[in-house]
């Protein structure tokens, strides 16, 4: 029984990729189509996507992973805003290194706030919602 405890305490790495590959497919990928391939300029449409399309998200992996997921979903953020940021550099536009750092951190922390917020959201929907199945003896 303490063994169980102890397993469910520790990072589920799997959590982790996992939730970075549902940024990407449900959250980058969105922007990217609705931005780019469509056309769509709509700032009110993008900035509410950006804020809480991530927190959308991370309650989604929160809730269909197995245990308490709450920190997976939230490290995933931050490598979002990582990856997010580096993006930017690469293919957009260029800054100074002291503007990318500054840049760097407060994507990734903000992403990993929202991603935190949204996780334990789902988590907590996970425990209301889904039932007990009553095990066999």
């Amino acid at each position: 029984m303490a063994e169980s405890s102890t397993q469910s305490k520790k990072l589920q790495w799997k959590w982790v990729g996992i939730s970075l590959l549902m940024y990407v497919l449900f959250y980058l990928l969105p922007i990217v189509i609705l931005g780019k391939v469509f056309g769509i300029n709509n700032q009110v449409l993008f900035s509410n996507w950006v804020f809480g399309g991530v927190t959308i998200v991370a309650a989604v992996a929160g809730y269909l992973s197995e245990g308490v997921t709450i920190w997976e979903p939230a490290i995933a953020g931050a490598g979002l805003g990582f990856l997010w940021v580096i993006f930017i550099l690469l293919f957009v536009r260029y800054y100074s290194i002291s503007g990318d750092i500054v840049q760097l951190l407060t994507a990734m922390s903000i992403l990993f706030l929202l991603s935190l917020l949204g996780a334990w959201f789902g988590d907590r929907a996970k425990k209301l919602w889904k039932t007990k199945t009553p095990e066999s003896n």
